[in-house]
């Protein structure tokens, strides 16, 4: 029997601030037989299909490792009863794959973006996909010249964030009433077409991210764009 033995737990964590009871730990075996239902934030957001389902179990055991939030153990993600919290599954799950970005553990990252992606439009908000794209690209711009189309997966993850930038940046506004920070997507492929010289292009997305107001070097780059592209 599943025995709670802690009351309520409050805790401002890296994705948000959450309520949770904390139980007996329950052992992998007993996940997989589903002889206990799975809690924590994986269980609160539905997720546990997925986590048993599309994860190993090498996979869990080495998220629950690694994983290690402010105010909150790695047991955090299947244990414990979440009664109430202001992240969302999506922001969650963005969180999580900021984890493992390192080379080693990107595969994992890459599963958990995956997953996080399919919820896009089913719940969250705007800043919460906006994040997800700014990992998302972190990730695969590291894995650029280690796999198979990587510069091309990578490409497509900073245009799959600059698909949402003008929302971002109103929700930006609304939520913190301050300058717009840098924005990852614009920046990088800016980065990319200018290293590939396509300056027209370059100047294109530098010009566009000026006029949302997203921070960054924008006049220089489209300055020094204009002038490459005259002595091409």
């Amino acid at each position: 029997m599943f025995a709670e033995f802690i009351v309520y737990l409050p805790a401002a964590t890296e994705f948000g601030v959450m309520h949770q009871k904390i139980g007996k730990p329950m052992g992998l075996f007993d996940l997989l037989k589903g002889k206990k239902k799975i809690q924590g934030t994986i269980g609160y957001f539905d997720l546990s299909d997925w986590w048993v389902l599309e994860l190993t179990e090498e996979d869990r055991k080495y998220i629950q490792e690694k994983f290690q939030p402010l105010g909150f153990s790695s047991s955090s993600l299947t244990e414990g009863e979440i009664t109430s919290t202001s992240q969302t599954a999506i922001g969650l799950l963005s969180g999580l794959s900021g984890w493992f970005s390192k080379k080693q553990d990107r595969h994992i990252a890459y599963k958990i973006i995956s997953k996080a992606e399919k919820l896009i439009g089913s719940g969250g908000n705007i800043l919460d996909v906006h994040f997800l794209y700014s990992t998302k690209v972190d990730i695969t711009y590291k894995d650029r010249d280690a796999i198979p189309d990587g510069l091309e997966k990578a490409i497509k993850a900073c245009q799959q964030q600059i698909a949402y930038s003008d929302k971002a940046a109103k929700a930006f506004r609304k939520k913190y009433k301050d300058d717009l920070p840098s924005h990852k997507g614009y920046q990088q492929l800016a980065i990319v077409r200018e290293k590939q010289k396509n300056y027209l292009e370059a100047i294109k997305i530098s010009e566009q991210a000026l006029k949302q107001g997203w921070a960054g070097d924008w006049e220089k780059r489209i300055e020094r764009c204009k002038k490459r592209q005259k002595n091409a």
